[in-house]
């Protein structure tokens, strides 16, 4: 069994590490100028980005997943296979 002082001591050391947690997760965040490092991009000598994307087909990939996975709730558990 843990002594209560001990305890308590644990409590604060874990609420202290809660507390920095988005600090330093907010001083490792790199510059939105740096460029990621990409094997594709190497070599070049003038500055080459990558066109921004969008996530817009993804989620569209998961509505159209979705409906098919709730079509199959809705169908008749007693249907034979002589349809």
């Amino acid at each position: 069994m843990i002594a209560p002082m001990k305890y308590r001591l644990l409590k604060w050391y874990v609420t202290f590490a809660v507390l920095l947690a988005p600090l330093i997760a907010f001083a490792a965040k790199e510059d939105e100028d740096t460029q990621k490092l990409e094997g594709r991009l190497e070599g070049y000598s003038t500055t080459v980005r990558l066109p921004n994307s969008s996530t817009a087909l993804a989620y569209l990939l998961i509505c159209f997943l979705g409906v098919i996975a709730l079509a199959t709730l809705f169908k008749n558990a007693k249907r034979t296979h002589l349809d």
